[in-house]
Order: structure tokens, then sequence, then C-alpha cells
């Protein structure tokens, strides 16, 4: 029987940099056989049309309506034979697959989707699991959060990122090696390719099953076929922030503002990264919220309200 192609997951609580890490990853590698799995909790998909920019589409595959974390996803098995079936048409051989899980994904389900399935087991191996951990913001996200927790016990290696932001992380890898003593820190701006095949698994049997994420955090996910005008929107997003940032876990979009260009917007928490532009033929806004105790309903009525007032200021 041939080797089983490997598995590497990508996970990190949400803002973590998985998306930009996994992006700088693949930069030279379009012609490499090599796929990546995107899943994302909501409808709305925006990391694999951002990783597509630097990556080939047809190699992009994307798992949404759901956390794949939560339970054992049919999907999965269907998506990796027809992702099989493509190579062995093309007489090509799949090398290896890169998973990119939710920002509030426990790895645990995934890993008893690819051994409980039989399909899954024979013919691919969770290689490793690779968590993200933010140096801003990562100590944070630990304490108030029994999903980054999750992540850590189920990591193989930390990868530091946004150490440029912060230089002092013995805090937070001194917390980190509390929870998972022994545990190898790699930092980003060290990580090479190469890496993917060093780091050893540990035991996945031994990893602890439990629930994924609690039904406090929710997500919010709006698209909009006209243009947006920036100047209203971006009032509404600094009172929104203003008032529930502690609850607040994600803001990311990339939006039409009536330009040739698209709005890369992304935020953790109360803070918003610089805005970048994405180049793209398509137009439409696409807008994904991740909080946590809060009533998702009345902020998509509230922009709304901003987003009806912004066209009567258009029209007179």
């Amino acid at each position: 029987m041939p080797a089983k192609i490997p598995i590497h997951i990508i996970t990190g609580f949400l803002g973590s940099g998985k998306t930009t890490f996994l992006k700088e990853l693949l930069q030279d590698k379009k012609n490499a056989n090599i796929a990546v799995v995107v899943n994302e909790l909501g409808e709305i998909s925006l990391d694999d049309m951002l990783i597509q920019t630097e990556f080939v589409k047809e190699k992009t595959i994307m798992l949404n309506a759901g956390c794949m974390c939560c339970n054992k996803r049919e999907d999965l098995s269907i998506k990796f034979k027809e992702l099989l079936n493509k190579y062995e048409q093309k007489n090509q051989k799949l090398e290896r697959i890169l998973i990119e899980t939710t920002g509030i994904a426990n790895p645990a389900p995934i890993i008893f989707t690819f051994l409980s399935d039989i399909f899954l087991s024979n013919h691919f191996e969770v290689f490793n699991i690779i968590t993200c951990i933010d140096a801003l913001s990562g100590l944070s996200h630990i304490q108030n959060n029994q999903e980054a927790y999750n992540q850590i016990i189920s990591a193989d290696c930390i990868l530091l990122t946004k150490t440029d932001l912060n230089h002092d992380i013995s805090p937070l890898k001194t917390k980190i090696d509390s929870i998972h003593q022994g545990i190898d820190f790699i930092d980003k701006k060290d990580f090479s390719f190469e890496n993917l095949t060093n780091i050893k698994s540990q035991n996945l049997t031994a990893i602890p099953n439990e629930t994924s994420h609690t039904s406090e955090i929710d997500s919010l996910c709006l698209s909009f076929d006209e243009s947006l005008d920036w100047s209203i929107f971006s009032i509404w997003l600094s009172m929104l922030l203003h008032r529930y940032g502690e609850q607040i876990l994600r803001v990311k979009g990339l939006l039409d503002v009536g330009e040739d260009y698209l709005v890369n917007l992304n935020g953790v928490g109360h803070l918003i990264y610089p805005t970048t532009h994405t180049k793209t033929r398509g137009k439409g806004s696409k807008l994904v919220i991740i909080a946590k105790n809060l009533d998702l309903k009345r902020i998509a009525k509230s922009l709304e309200s901003f987003l009806n007032l912004s066209a009567r200021y258009t029209q007179y």
C-alpha cells in the first residue's frame, strides 16, 4: 500500500495570524503538489480568497457552513476523495495537505474524523499540528478562552506570531509551557517550509476530546452587492468597537468602497490593523464579525441603519 499523504493542521485562536502565515508559507509553492483546506465559521469565506491571491484556486478547498471541529464531518471525506481523483486524472501525486482551522477550533475532533473514517485513515495521516499564538494578545486569549487553551494542548509546535510588536514574550512562553510542558517554540520569521516535515507529532490518541467551543461565541456573516461609503462605515465600526470591544473577538472583511480594489479589513477585539488593498475583478462586500455574549442580530440592524443613512445622504 502506498505511503499515506501527510496532513498538517494550522490552528490558533482568532486573529493569531494563521492566514498570513499560510500565505507566506505557500508563496513560492504554486507549482508544488500541495492542497490547502480552509475552514470558516459561517457561510461567507474570506480566508480562502486571500490565500488564493498567493496560491492556486484549484488547489484550495473551502469547508464552511459550520466549524470543522464540532463533530465528525462527512463532507471532509467527500472533498478529499474528489481531491485525490483530480490528481489521479492528471497522473499527479498529491504530496501533502495543509488545513487551516477556524479560530475557535479544537483540533481533537478533526483528528477523530481522520482516525475513524475508513477512507481517510487509509489514505491520510495527521502528521502534526502547528498552533499559532499571537505575541501581542496571546496571553489574554489563553486566560479568557478555553478554545485557545485546547489548541495549545493539542499542539506539536507553537508558532509565535507578531513578535515584532512585543519583544517581551517570556510571560507568554511560561504560561504556554505550564499548559503543555516541553512544547517547542518557533518564531514565525524563522519558520521555513522544511519545518513542516521536521516537527514530530505527539501521541494523537492522548489529545483530550473536549467540547470544542461554547455557545457564547457566535458569528455574523454579511454580504452587500453595492459599494459602501467608507467614511460612514468607519464611523459605525468605531462606535461598535468602542462599546463592545471586549466582546468582539474578530472582525474581518473585504469591502467594496467604489474603487478598483477591495479594502481588506482585519481586526482583533477593539484593535483594527491598518487596512490593505486587494485587487480583484469581483464587486460587492463581505463582512464577518465573531463575538462572545453579544446579540449579533442587533449589530446587523445597527449596520443596516447606518447604510440606509448613507444611501439617503448620497441621494440628497
